[in-house]
């Protein structure tokens, strides 16, 4: 049997044999990986709570470059620049927290 290749959006493929008492046994072709066991309620809260970690991740690695550009610079650079690295890194916190724009359109 040659391979057959399979499109992306396919996630699993199942096949059913016909025993002969009359049940059925199943085989997966493909592995679709664990399941995300969460409960509809707690999902928008997972969300936002990832969300608001994915920014915090954003300012630290911007705060850190900055920090480091400060050193290299010019001397004990990082506490001259202190306030515009720590407003850069915020700014860029903001920018990763704020999702997609919607445009309205009457």
């Amino acid at each position: 049997m040659e391979p057959i290749e399979i499109d992306s959006v396919v996630k699993s493929i199942t096949f059913l044999r016909a025993k002969g008492d009359g049940s059925y046994d199943s085989r997966q072709l493909t592995d679709v990986g664990p399941r995300k066991k969460q409960s509809k309620a707690l999902k928008p809260l997972e969300r936002f709570v990832r969300k608001l970690v994915q920014s915090e991740l954003a300012a630290a690695k911007t705060y850190i470059e900055r920090h480091e550009q400060s050193n290299q610079k010019k001397p004990n650079g990082w506490v001259k620049d202190f306030g515009k690295n720590l407003k850069k890194a915020a700014n860029a916190a903001e920018k990763r927290a704020k999702g997609p724009k919607l445009t309205i359109v009457r």
